[in-house]
């Protein structure tokens, strides 16, 4: 994920509400690539997991995060260890607006626009859990160059905040095979 791997105060779970493209667009972190081993392997006629949560210590990768393990493992599927539900932006799981993967057909991540996208998967449970999977259908078109750029997309309810969310992060060959 683009952002994912510095710390200069812009977190990619701060809200992108009201700010202009530059600043919303892949977060602001254009010039902060994934480390180029870095790459979700989306599995055709598959699930994908991925780690949904309000920071990055409480997920898998919190050994790169800047608090510390943060790990509920009393809750360990919660999204959000010690905080309500409201952090997540929901009263509960009947107020979730789901989540979708997409891809843009675009290997240099340069030449991706937002109308590039085309989502290929939906959660409506999504960020209910720390781990949340995705349908990858078994026809997805090859990736030019072997290499994809994808986004994470993720819209709640009024009641809860407004604001969407989504996360751009790169997918290899095994997007289609």
């Amino acid at each position: 994920m683009w952002g994912f791997n510095i710390s200069n105060g812009l977190r990619p779970q701060d809200p992108l509400i009201n700010l202009p493209f530059d600043q919303w667009w892949f977060h602001g972190h254009l010039k902060y690539p994934p480390h180029p081993n870095d790459i979700m392997q989306l599995p055709v006629g598959q699930k994908a997991m991925t780690e949904l949560s309000c920071d990055k210590d409480a997920t898998s990768w919190w050994p790169s995060g800047p608090g510390g393990n943060q790990q509920d493992h009393s809750n360990p599927d919660y999204p959000c260890p010690g905080a309500p539900l409201a952090q997540f932006h929901t009263k509960g799981i009947d107020d979730l607006g789901g989540c979708a993967l997409a891809v843009a057909y675009k290997s240099d991540v340069n030449e991706v626009q937002p109308e590039d996208f085309v989502v290929f998967s939906v959660n409506h449970k999504c960020v209910w859990n720390l781990h949340t999977y995705f349908e990858v259908p078994a026809d997805m078109p090859p990736c030019p160059n072997n290499k994809c750029t994808c986004a994470w997309f993720w819209v709640h309810g009024e009641d809860s905040g407004s604001e969407q969310s989504w996360f751009i992060f790169t997918s290899r060959k095994d997007l289609v095979d």
